[in-house]
């Protein structure tokens, strides 16, 4: 339980405008939750009992319970970020738990000691750099995007500067299908083994001419709304992100 109570995460921009792009139908799924702090250990509580269940076990994604703490004004406090591989399993696992008492019972629990606020739906675009399997750590920008290929490109490019050779983790670039705050189109989550790593790869990257060239050039495609802070210490299901990149 104490490892449940030390995390956050929000997650990972796709197919729909980036034709062509790899496993297309990788949807992920956030639920976003206001908890007061003292009915965290309830909220907790409902999780644990609902992941060691019969109708848990054959869950066919992969999931990661989430503490925010640094989000600005957002009222979120914790979210639920659900992975499936392919769309038909998110059909599969919705028939499922609309026919399961567990699941009931589960709902009801966290309806109990929390607010349901937002729900959003991404769809994966494409992954850079390595992403580190039990990192607990994220950063999660918030996106207008106006021409996604154009966007991509510079990316593309962007990767190729020998400064990114050194890039510490990976990111993920996801599309909001569904949901979402009014005029945001994607997310990029960067995964590190830390924020201090994130950060100091950061500034060292700031005094590279070459580095500050290609980055700026991303300012023509997109605009960035917000940033979140998020770890994630705790995950059901694999961590693994080969099957969607």
């Amino acid at each position: 339980m104490s490892k449940l109570k030390t995390i956050i995460s929000a997650f990972f921009a796709s197919c729909i405008l980036f034709v062509g792009a790899a496993q297309a139908q990788v949807m992920w799924i956030d639920y976003s939750w206001r908890v007061e702090p003292q009915n965290e250990k309830k909220f907790v509580a409902a999780i644990e009992k609902f992941t060691q269940s019969e109708t848990f076990s054959k869950f066919p994604g992969k999931m990661w319970f989430v503490v925010h703490t640094a989000n600005g004004d957002n009222p979120t406090t914790h979210s639920f970020a659900v992975v499936y591989d392919k769309a038909e399993d998110f059909d599969a696992n919705s028939a499922i738990l609309a026919n399961s008492e567990e699941f009931d019972r589960f709902r009801k629990a966290l309806n109990a000691s929390g607010d349901l606020l937002a729900e959003v739906v991404y769809t994966h675009v494409k992954g850079y750099g390595k992403h580190p399997k039990d990192t607990d750590t994220y950063q999660v920008s918030l996106m207008s995007v106006s021409n996604p290929a154009g966007y991509l490109g510079a990316l593309d490019k962007l990767m190729q500067n020998d400064v990114m050779a050194g890039l510490p983790g990976g990111f993920d670039i996801w599309q909001v299908v569904a949901g979402g705050p009014p005029g945001a189109s994607h997310i990029v989550v960067f995964a590190n083994d830390s924020f201090a790593e994130g950060m100091n790869f950061n500034r060292q990257s700031a005094s590279d001419p070459t580095f500050v060239r290609d980055f700026s050039a991303l300012a023509e495609y997109r605009t960035i709304l917000g940033t979140n802070w998020t770890r994630s210490p705790v995950k059901f299901g694999s961590s693994d992100l080969s099957s969607m990149r």
